[in-house]
């Protein structure tokens, strides 16, 4: 079964404009575990974007379990990626002057299910060996233990697709094993679909699937 599904998506920016993105089609199944690679400027941030809805294409269409992103509205796209996509940043973007606690429960804020989310944000804090981090401003925390709970606050929705650029990438060695070993226990403990952006030939090893990018096409799928 298809997951995400991307087709002839072109993506132009400037004036006059360029392509970025140049008729990239990929299809990835439920459940699948794939790392973006390319260099700088090869356009596989902007791709997922893309594919998660944070920005639209120039041309093309995405679909997400079968739905098209195309006829969504922009509330429409703010419910979906509220309840079924979870995002991780290379920076956490913590709010500061919210506990660890009140971050990872803010997304549910929304719907207001936030109170009864608690328990499962302290269970994902305690898999995540940040539950000492409950009650610490952001400020307080390391940088491995600020992204974990940036990657639990992605996942307190219990979304379908998990979509990450350069989660590791403001990350010790040791941090970033921490941030992968999640991701590969999520995808095989949960079957969440995954796709990440790395430069890391090590992490991008450690997926089912790699496609590399190469100026705003790709290249190579292994």
């Amino acid at each position: 079964m298809l997951g995400i599904e991307a087709k002839n998506i072109f993506k132009s920016f400037g004036t006059p404009p360029q392509d970025i993105l140049k008729d990239v089609s990929l299809d990835i199944t439920v459940g699948d575990f794939v790392a973006l690679t390319g260099k700088s400027g090869s356009g596989k941030s902007t791709f997922l974007y893309i594919v998660s809805g944070l920005d639209n294409p120039t041309s093309g269409d995405v679909k997400l379990s079968g739905t098209s992103l195309l006829g969504m509205n922009s509330a429409e796209i703010h419910c979906l990626r509220n309840t079924s996509i979870g995002f991780v940043f290379q920076f956490h973007y913590l709010l500061p002057e919210l506990t660890g606690l009140e971050n990872i429960t803010m997304p549910a804020r929304k719907t207001g299910t936030h109170k009864a989310m608690e328990e499962y944000a302290l269970h994902l804090m305690e898999s995540f060996s940040v539950l000492h981090c409950k009650d610490k401003f952001p400020s307080q925390m390391s940088g491995g233990e600020g992204q974990r709970v940036a990657i639990a606050r992605a996942l307190i929705q219990k979304p379908k697709f998990l979509f990450a650029d350069e989660p590791t990438g403001n990350l010790d060695t040791i941090n970033g094993d921490k941030v992968m070993e999640i991701f590969k226990r999520i995808n095989k403990e949960d079957g969440t679909t995954i796709l990440f952006v790395t430069h890391d030939p090590d992490y991008a090893a450690l997926a089912s699937r790699r496609v590399h990018m190469i100026d705003g096409k790709i290249a190579e799928i292994s």
